[in-house]
């Protein structure tokens, strides 16, 4: 019996951390310091605000070794035991051929964005590297970084600032480094998958007040007595993962606008059996909402971790 009892709780620790490693969706893709050196990625000023367009098709053109690279790579994690990585470039061009939007249609999501929503994966493998040739040596810089797709928060980072080879070819040269170092940086990725499953996925929620509105958040809501702030926060609180955590913030200085961050929401979507992304479990928030205070609600979300609803009369 003894034996037994031991044998099932040797089980229950292992298994969250097989299930995750079996589970988690991965996707490769060039980090933002590797697109500016290819001149692949402008500024652009919208609204007062600096943006910036990423042209990730460039890149794949301009820099040959980045497909293979990121292949290579794939290979690596199928071998540790992981699912088929998503193909970004493939995901990139049949995000254009379907001319994926949103439904707010003024407001344009660039390509990252738009392949994140239609592939939803579980951790994005951001890659940057730079092979500097010398006369006998050269120095390659690179690093790979895994983040959580919904809040980008780092998991785990393989980098070396400037590695003296012999080497020219940029493919082996980095596969072997991700390989000598794959097993601390894969397990990281699993303790967090298994976090993820267990806890559920982390996403933040904008409010704001439609500028033409005669009310704010501070106002009372409907005939309810309460809030817009409050009535808004007990729905957050209602449709939050079961037994997760307390969201932060529903504070708001304006009147016109408040963040609630550390949303713990489900992991999956039982029916659709894929990620469920903020602006899906944003939509029942919203409905209460508009239902409870008589008043439209707009659902603006953008990218799968952050929710966004706009009010108004």
């Amino acid at each position: 019996m003894k034996n037994l009892l031991y044998l099932l709780c040797l089980l229950v620790e292992i298994f969250p951390c097989a299930q995750a490693q079996t589970t988690s969706r991965m996707m490769v893709i060039p980090a933002d310091d590797l697109l500016k050196r290819l001149n692949c990625l402008t500024e652009q000023n919208v609204q007062g605000q600096t943006m910036y367009v990423r042209n990730y098709q460039k890149a794949y053109i301009d820099q040959i070794d980045l497909r293979f690279v990121s292949g290579a790579i794939a290979g690596k994690f199928e071998k540790a035991g992981f699912p088929p990585l998503e193909d970004f470039e493939q995901a990139l061009k049949t995000a254009q051929d379907d001319a994926i939007r949103d439904d707010i249609r003024e407001v344009q999501t660039d390509a990252i964005t738009q392949v994140i929503n239609q592939v939803r994966p579980d951790v994005i493998l951001e890659l940057s590297y730079i092979l500097q040739k010398g006369g006998m040596t050269n120095r390659l810089t690179f690093s790979l970084v895994a983040k959580d797709s919904y809040t980008s928060k780092v998991i785990a980072t393989i980098a070396n600032p400037g590695m003296q080879t012999a080497e020219t070819d940029v493919p082996t040269l980095l596969v072997e480094q991700v390989e000598n170092n794959l097993k601390n940086f894969t397990d990281a990725i699993v303790r967090h998958a298994a976090d993820v499953r267990k806890n559920g996925r982390t996403i933040r929620l904008l409010v704001s007040v439609d500028g033409n509105a005669d009310f704010d958040l501070e106002d009372d809501c409907g005939t309810t007595g309460e809030q817009f702030i409050d009535i808004i926060m007990n729905s957050v609180e209602a449709h939050r993962k079961k037994d997760s955590e307390t969201p932060n913030g529903g504070n708001t200085t304006t009147g016109k606008r408040m963040q609630i961050s550390n949303i713990r929401i489900d992991y999956v979507d039982p029916v659709k059996n894929r990620g469920i992304s903020a602006r899906d479990w944003v939509r029942d928030v919203a409905k209460e909402v508009e239902k409870a205070c008589k008043v439209k609600v707009k659902n603006v979300s953008q990218g799968i971790g952050e929710g966004r609803i706009i009010l108004g009369n």
